[in-house]
């Protein structure tokens, strides 16, 4: 049996959900090998199988998942005399890789273990009864994500478990978090290196090993994200880069364009055109 929706969300927010299923394999029943452009979370709840990715080959079997993560080559496959069934939510956004550090996992770490496996079934068993809802959905299944991840993150945090953080894991979580919370102020990296306690090198070497980017790159991917948000609404160009942290605009522009590849405006006025298409459309269904 193979249940699974899809969803179209806008880029750029927080956190959305582009997919939620569940499957009963057949034997042998392979994916891959292949890469996905956003992030997804398998559970085992029945059965085995093998998962292999840069970390290696690992098999599986229920009370344990795996981690996919952008671009990552995986290829995962189902027992030949107990083929597994599993569950999966497939997200992105801003704030989905930091919450996934939180709960310990990455590109390096994929495979997880459970003890509150009855509760992501409920979960993903509301996920997927809201996904044949109206237009209140998103709202509702966003919530669900939500839960979804802070259960991940809450048995990461169980003393003694086997998920537990390392201490390079905990100073990028701090540093994450503290970005979050200050992008929008004159925010530097000397700030965040002594939030967290770090030499400025070493938080340098960190955010490079564990996300393959300086610091100064992800605050400034962080801070154009939000601004393509805020491009959506009537803030002015001037008024939307003050609200990210640039007190110049035309500094703003510059590094927008670098990032996204087009000035702001031009950017608007894209996304304008694309929402109206995608709003024209949603007539049809």
């Amino acid at each position: 049996m193979l249940e699974k929706y899809t969803f179209h969300q806008p880029e750029n927010t927080d956190l959305n959900m582009f997919n939620c299923g569940a499957e009963d394999c057949l034997p042998e029943h392979r994916w891959g090998p292949g890469v996905r452009d956003h992030y997804i979370v398998h559970l085992v709840t029945r059965g085995a199988g093998s998962f292999c990715s840069a970390a290696g080959l690992v098999r599986l079997q229920a009370g344990q998942g795996f981690l996919i993560c952008p671009g990552a080559v995986v290829e995962y496959m189902a027992d030949r005399q107990d083929p597994w069934s599993y569950l999966w939510v497939g997200f992105g956004g801003l704030r989905a890789e930091g919450l996934l550090l939180e709960a310990g996992l990455s590109e390096r770490r994929p495979v997880f273990n459970t003890v509150r496996l009855s509760e992501y079934q409920q979960l993903a068993g509301r996920m997927l009864a809201l996904a044949r809802g109206g237009r209140s959905r998103d709202l509702r299944l966003l919530g669900q994500l939500y839960e979804f991840l802070a259960i991940l993150i809450e048995e990461h945090e169980q003393p003694g478990h086997p998920n537990s953080e390392s201490q390079q894991e905990l100073y990028l979580r701090q540093a994450i978090h503290f970005i979050a919370g200050k992008y929008a102020g004159a925010l530097t990296v000397r700030d965040i290196a002594a939030h967290v306690g770090l030499d400025r090198s070493y938080l340098y070497s960190l955010f490079r090993s564990r996300l393959h980017m300086t610091p100064k790159e992800y605050l400034t991917r962080y801070r154009i994200g939000k601004a393509a948000e805020l491009l959506r609404t009537p803030l002015t160009i001037g008024e939307i880069a003050r609200s990210v942290g640039y007190d110049d605009a035309l500094l703003f522009s510059k590094v927008f364009k670098r990032t996204k590849g087009m000035p702001p405006s031009q950017y608007r006025l894209q996304d304008g055109k694309n929402g109206q298409i995608a709003d024209a459309a949603s007539g049809l269904f």
